[in-house]
């Protein structure tokens, strides 16, 4: 059984909550896009730490959910 490192809707969620991003687990992927790419735009100190964070994410050895990663384009 092989065990593949997985990025999902989720899991995206919740790193950007742990960055302080005003995202809820509730919202759809367009949401969570709207909602901290406004963030962004009023505290603009935070946008390297988004970028950091998505392009970590896409570094890694894990496979990200495309739908996922259309989201992550938008801030990088």
């Amino acid at each position: 059984m092989m065990i593949v490192d997985l990025i999902d809707e989720v899991d995206f969620k919740e790193r950007l909550i742990a960055l302080g991003a005003p995202v809820k687990q509730e919202q759809s992927l367009a949401e969570v896009q709207s909602s901290v790419l406004s963030w962004l735009q009023l505290y603009p100190e935070q946008v390297s730490f988004v970028k950091d964070l998505c392009v970590e994410m896409q570094k890694d050895n894990t496979t990200i959910l495309p739908e996922v990663s259309k989201v992550m384009a938008a801030f990088v």
